[in-house]
């Protein structure tokens, strides 16, 4: 009765289980959790204080980036499972207790065994050496050999990993540090244009209302009238297009920095525009020894060949025999039991002899695989050494044509100076002069983004020979504090002072001894 009561309610259970209905997650859960990321989203944001300097908005960045987040909580999984791996090495120490109840007596009987045959069991006697009621106990030591050295090896192996995440933690704030230099002089050059085509646009709007109403009391030709109307409709699609263009800049500038969509900030150099070009101090070699000891890609490559030669290793300790070790203590209520309590120790060997075959595949795997990582080592290298370069043309390039739109921009402003005056003699047209305002309004523009440009070659090239920003430890630093530190690092590198306890020589001549640690702030 009780085994049919039993296989019943197994079989309810099981049934039960098995019945799923799939459920559509509740729009009101959908909604709370919605208000609940705006709420913490906007508590982790810094209230804007007056005007935002390029070495705060990178400071906001890098505190509030989520990517640079999602690298940071990788680094702290793969810390974490450092200590899990370790763990393993421990020798396994297990105890347990049980109960144990009988409905009656294990009895048993035994006959005699002769000529290989078992004798009938005519009148048997029965025997009984176990309660029907008993508890044990007992608790024990297993240390396998081979797992504590594997175990070892694979520990290694995570902490090699984690140091790989940190070098990529280290290249998202390069990244963001790029990104926010380029956002940063766009939406400079945004805000300051942008206040300078509104005007420009009413005044083309209303020359384009006079000549229609020039038109339309048949004043002047038609045919000269379309083409006047038709340069100013041109003016006013170009100022639309460059609109445009410059309205997202400050957008994308707030969305690097964590801030909330419409959140309204300025930027410093928006009042005060500094077009100084910064000078590089660093030659090329210098650059080429500093990329090859700091950039995270090259770090991670050395890394990943010590993975592979612990993989090795690995692989060699596996082919070797397990060797067990046990030792235990144990107790049993059986009054039957002569010794109720006792101990046992004990070590066992066991080994696949068919790995014996593994052995030279083996090597000759662990070789490939140690010649693959050192190959994208010097890969890497190569390509590390070309962004040096790379970088370094960019940036000469970038002063050029700075320069060059800095000019540019000094005739187009007299240009429209002189029509200016003209204009209040009455000696050109009201079209020239917007056509001349249009003018100096693109060159300016043009001389905004070639300066934004050598910004961001300039920044690219510390960038690329793997230069910190921000400090490693830049999560428990306030903002203040952080944007200083960068101030001052950005200070150091105009300097040239990279090397640890040794300036820096100017870019053309003998470079400095560049064997020294770098000092770095990440």
């Amino acid at each position: 009765m009780l085994r049919k009561t039993l296989v019943a309610v197994s079989l309810a259970a099981v049934l039960s289980g098995c019945a799923v209905t799939p459920q559509a997650i509740d729009f009101k859960d959908i909604a709370s959790t919605a208000d609940a990321d705006v709420n913490l989203l906007a508590e982790e944001q810094e209230q804007v204080m007056g005007t935002i300097t390029l070495d705060e908005a990178i400071a906001r960045a890098v505190r509030n980036n989520r990517d640079k987040k999602l690298k940071a909580l990788e680094s702290a999984l793969a810390q974490g499972q450092i200590e899990l791996v370790q763990h393993e090495m421990l020798p396994s120490l297990t105890a347990s207790a049980g109960y144990s109840e009988r409905s009656n007596y294990a009895a048993s009987s035994s006959v005699t065994f002769e000529n290989g045959e078992p004798s009938p069991l005519s009148d048997p006697t029965y025997s009984v050496s176990q309660e029907k009621v008993r508890t044990t106990a007992d608790i024990a030591f297993t240390w396998n050999v081979l797992d504590f050295g594997l175990s070892y090896v694979r520990a290694k192996q995570h902490a090699d990993r984690y140091l790989i995440t940190r070098e990529r933690e280290r290249k998202v704030a390069h990244n963001i540090s790029q990104e926010v230099r380029a956002a940063y002089w766009r939406a400079v050059s945004a805000d300051r244009l942008l206040k300078k085509i509104a005007p420009l646009s009413e005044q083309a709007a209303a020359a384009l209302e006079d000549s229609r109403r020039v038109e339309d009391l048949r004043l002047r030709s038609p045919l000269e009238a379309l083409y006047y109307q038709r340069e100013l409709l041109d003016i006013l699609r170009s100022l639309q297009s460059l609109r445009q263009d410059l309205m997202n800049s400050k957008t994308e500038l707030a969305s690097l920095m964590g801030l909330k969509p419409g959140t309204e900030f300025d930027l410093w150099d928006v009042q005060s525009p500094r077009f100084e070009v910064p000078e590089l101090a660093l030659d090329v070699a210098q650059m080429e020894e500093l990329a090859l000891q700091h950039r995270p890609e090259l770090l991670e490559t050395h890394y990943q060949k010590r993975i592979s030669a612990a993989e090795t290793r690995a692989a060699l300790l596996d082919l070797l025999p397990g060797i067990s070790l046990t030792a235990g203590a144990y107790t049993d209520s059986n009054d039957y039991l002569l010794n109720q309590d006792w101990t046992s120790v004990g070590a066992q060997i066991s080994w696949n002899l068919f790995d014996v075959f593994r052995l030279g595949a083996e090597r000759r795997m662990a070789k490939t695989r140690e010649a693959l990582a050192e190959e994208q080592r010097l890969a890497t290298s190569m390509a590390v050494l070309t962004q040096v370069h790379l970088s370094t043309i960019r940036y000469q390039q970038a002063v050029q044509s700075f320069e060059l739109a800095d000019r540019y921009l000094d005739v187009a402003s007299r240009i429209n100076d002189q029509t200016v005056n003209n204009a209040r003699l009455e000696r050109s047209s009201e079209l020239d002069l917007i056509r001349e305002s249009l003018n100096t309004l693109l060159a300016e523009l043009r001389r905004d983004v070639a300066y934004a440009d050598v910004q961001n070659s300039y920044g690219r090239i510390y960038t690329t020979i793997g230069m910190d920003l921000v400090p490693q430890d830049y999560a428990g630093e306030s903002l203040p504090s952080l944007t200083r530190q960068i101030s001052e690092r950005f200070e150091q590198w105009q300097r040239g002072e990279l090397v640890s306890g040794v300036q820096a020589e100017p870019a053309g001549t003998e470079p400095a001894d560049a064997a020294g640690s770098v000092d770095k702030v990440g």
